[in-house]
């Protein structure tokens, strides 16, 4: 089973206090920032750090 990028869906959350969080379940990132746009940032970031650190687990499990 193979899961696309596009198929994977990322919930965007107003905070009470105007502050925004974005969540994706499925890959287990979650991110916040001051406005939608901090938000939106921080959590590209997040998505990246977390794809890197999986990429890298996937090659040392394929080198050993």
């Amino acid at each position: 089973m193979s899961v696309k990028v596009k198929d994977v869906k990322a919930k965007i959350i107003k905070e009470d206090d105007g502050t925004y969080s974005i969540a994706c379940s499925a890959l287990g990132v979650y991110s916040t920032g001051k406005n939608l746009q901090d938000a939106k940032k921080n959590y590209l970031k997040a998505v990246r750090l977390h794809l890197s650190v999986l990429r890298e687990k996937a090659t040392e499990a394929i080198t050993v």
